[in-house]
């Protein structure tokens, strides 16, 4: 069997892991995150189409083990979802589940494996895939007994893909290995220096929590930015006309122009960020966080809507 990934599958579940468990959150809040593949069998094959991410840990720091707790809309987010994907021509199907073990050892627990269970009673060919963003930051993998050495790794994408040996004995079940393969990256090495850049973006600029505030308050700040710009060169011109100092006029507008437009691609550069990072929300929040965060960009693109006519007409007025 082989299991073939997308880049955009991997990149889900890099996402979604790393939006809880990441260099901004205290290790002690990372928390594990879980979800569901959708594909299709090619003999013995799974070709996973599509991840989905369904939901976090609550924090209990008094907890013995930590819980998911499932909420109705979470079942619901699975009815759906397989609903859909059944619906493509040709019809596809949940193929497994995903979950993070942020910074401790890939493998399955007692609980993952009775997880595994439920999805390979029903599909023998469902797969479980394990995901820790330390592996793949640090190349490593954790030792097995605390005080031993971790195992250093070369060019592993940091995670895992299991599958249980014999469901008939149930939670006393062994797990095996699959092989894999991710599409999208012409090396394994680019895959890894990519990621982990990727990586960076999302620590940097997908909270866990509070996202249409976080995107709210950046394009505020972009638009009070690109006015000032704006009213800066104005100012400057202005400035120049009654120094005496036409002649330097079309050098600065040049150089303002030249700055203003390379402001507005940058900020186009984080808007078409916070577009994708839409695709790794959790299914649950997409109803509600996405049209908020389509009125924040929708700002913005009414603000830069016309830039060539403000800045041919502050050139005509100079």
């Amino acid at each position: 069997m082989t299991v073939i990934l997308s880049k955009k599958v991997y990149l889900t579940v890099v996402a979604a892991s790393v939006r809880f468990a990441n260099a901004r959150i205290p290790k002690d809040d990372w928390l594990e995150v879980s979800g569901i593949f959708t594909g299709r069998n090619e003999g013995e094959d799974v070709i996973i189409s599509e991840a989905f991410p369904i939901m976090h840990q609550e924090l209990d720091k008094d907890a013995v083990i930590d819980q998911y707790k499932w909420a109705d809309e979470d079942y619901e987010a699975l009815y759906i979802i397989d609903d859909l994907a059944f619906s493509k021509d040709p019809p596809e199907f949940v193929v497994g589940w995903w979950h993070s073990h942020p910074g401790f050892k890939v493998m399955m627990s007692h609980i993952d494996i009775r997880t595994t269970l439920s999805y390979q009673q029903n599909n023998p060919l469902a797969i479980s895939l394990v995901f820790n963003p330390t592996r793949l930051i640090r190349q490593i993998e954790v030792a097995d007994k605390k005080g031993d050495p971790d195992k250093q790794l070369k060019n592993d994408p940091g995670f895992k893909i299991f599958r249980l040996d014999d469901v008939n004995r149930g939670l006393e079940a062994s797990y095996h290995t699959v092989d894999y393969r991710i599409e999208g990256y012409d090396s394994v090495e680019e895959l890894i220096t990519l990621t982990q850049k990727f990586i960076i973006d999302i620590t940097s600029f997908f909270p866990k929590s509070n996202v249409p505030e976080t995107y709210e308050q950046f394009v505020n700040d972009k638009i009070n930015e690109f006015n000032s710009l704006l009213m800066g060169t104005e100012e400057y011109l202005t400035t120049l006309t009654h120094r005496g100092e036409k002649k330097r006029i079309p050098e600065v507008l040049k150089a303002q122009t030249e700055e203003i437009r390379k402001f507005v691609a940058q900020t186009y550069v984080r808007i078409e960020s916070i577009k994708e990072f839409m695709d790794y929300l959790e299914y649950k929040e997409k109803e509600t966080i996405i049209p908020k965060v389509e009125n924040i960009i929708h700002k913005w693109d009414e603000v830069i809507t016309g830039l060539d006519k403000k800045l041919k007409a502050l050139s005509k007025k100079f």
